[in-house]
């Protein structure tokens, strides 16, 4: 029984830490978005107000 529940312990904070970690990238890959999209409005705001 005891090693069940350690069995059970470690596959539920394995299943943890793979949602933070997929927390954590999926809220870099916002931020890389973010930029990329920020940075190319800009771009298009420069040159349009040169013309």
């Amino acid at each position: 029984m005891e090693q069940d529940f350690n069995y059970i312990t470690l596959e539920v904070n394995l299943r943890l830490q793979m949602k933070d970690y997929r927390l954590v990238l999926g809220m870099k890959r916002a931020w890389i978005v973010a930029i990329v999209v920020g940075g190319i409005q800009l771009i298009t705001w420069l040159i349009e107000g040169r013309s």
